[in-house]
């Protein structure tokens, strides 16, 4: 009869060390990989557009990794938007983007000017 030489004690802290994301003992393998990516956060925001005498708030939102992220997608709203007062005679350059987070809060504003700029997304000039 083999007699295990681990006491009852010993036993315990050893599971508890792997329970607590302790290193894997030798001859026992990880569950994980060493290095496994940080699974990736994203964050509610939302794009309401303060025009000249109104409020357009947005009821759903949209869901990016990031505030950079958020501050393309806003660019891209403030350009169809453009284009689309564009289409109607409207003159929209004064309007904004007000980009709050999903406790409601103000983190960013995007003019709908600063989206005629191709700098403003990141895009690059053709030379």
């Amino acid at each position: 009869m083999i007699k295990d030489p681990k006491t009852s004690g010993q036993q315990q802290d050893l599971k508890r060390w792997d329970d607590e994301g302790g290193a894997p003992r030798s001859g026992h393998s990880s569950h994980e990989p060493p290095f496994a990516p940080e699974p990736r956060v994203t964050g509610l925001y939302y794009f309401n557009i303060r025009t000249g005498n109104a409020l357009l708030e947005d009821p759903e939102g949209d869901t990016y990794s990031d505030l950079h992220a958020a501050r393309g997608g806003a660019i891209t709203k403030a350009r169809d938007m453009l284009a689309e007062g564009d289409r109607k005679g409207e003159d929209r350059r004064s309007w904004r983007v007000e980009v709050m987070d999903r406790a409601n809060r103000h983190v960013l504003t995007v003019g709908f000017s600063e989206a005629l700029d191709p700098k403003a997304s990141g895009e690059a000039e053709a030379e």
